[in-house]
């Protein structure tokens, strides 16, 4: 897969090279869809492993990117979907690159971090036994950012997550250590959807994730949530929504 990435200060417009339009039929497991594309039936990669049972659902239209890999198994990946109106991206890699550019041109902004201070950014970085999406500092101040993507919502609000995550929740547990040691630690959501004005923990879906959450937030690391404008080829950070961990979320039937 290619991944084109245009920037301007305060935007980041994540592009696809080389997508298609398809229908999705099934998804056998979870790595793999069968789609219909150009009237053939075709296996495809699917770049999220999480349920996306409201999404991926028989006919919908989805955008499938085409790999430059010849000796792949499957030439294509999913990457979106079309749900009523909007297309919701689930491409799992895609908020990592998104947020990461954004941080670094101002288009995210993390309190009590200017973006014209911060000295260092870098990606992967291992503290503990963990290994969070993003470290940075200024000359003051080191920190972590723990992306998390989010493709499930009802209306305009969304959630995380669609199934139980024991790995999200080690990743809270640890930035809470991290902020005690010093960093400043940051759990950032970007919906990968438009049209949101607000995003929750699912707390049914995962009572230990919503507990550390609110643990995290008690020690002082920082909750954000940005949306994204979708296409078919692209994904953009807007710009920030509300985070409510009172709201209770209810999935559409």
């Amino acid at each position: 897969m290619t991944l084109n990435a245009l920037i301007r200060k305060d935007l980041l417009v994540l592009r696809y090279a080389n997508y298609h339009l398809a229908h999705f039929i099934a998804r056998p497991n979870r790595f793999i869809a069968i789609c219909d594309l150009h009237h053939e039936r075709i296996r495809v990669h699917v770049k999220n492993t999480g349920r996306n049972k409201e999404i991926l659902q028989p006919q919908r239209q989805v955008a499938l990117v085409k790999s430059d890999n010849l000796n792949r198994k499957t030439q294509y990946d999913l990457v979106a979907a079309k749900v009523g109106t909007r297309w919701i991206n689930i491409d799992s890699q895609a908020p990592n690159h998104v947020a990461y550019e954004s941080i670094k041109n101002g288009g995210i902004q993390l309190p009590g971090i200017s973006t014209e201070a911060i000295t260092t950014l870098r990606p992967e970085v291992t503290f503990e036994d963990a290994r969070f999406d993003i470290f940075g500092a200024t000359a003051s101040q080191p920190f972590f950012v723990e992306l998390k993507g989010v493709t499930l919502a009802n209306g305009a609000l969304a959630a995380f997550p669609d199934a139980p995550t024991a790995r999200a929740t080690k990743h809270v547990q640890t930035l809470i250590r991290a902020q005690q040691a010093g960093y400043q630690a940051y759990l950032c959501f970007i919906v990968q959807l438009p049209d949101v004005t607000a995003m929750t923990i699912y707390r049914q879906r995962d009572p230990a994730l919503y507990a550390a959450v609110l643990m995290a937030q008690q020690h002082g690391v920082h909750l954000l949530a940005y949306q994204c404008a979708v296409t078919p080829g692209s994904l953009t950070v807007t710009q920030p929504v509300v985070i409510d961990l009172q709201r209770q979320f209810t999935e559409v039937p």
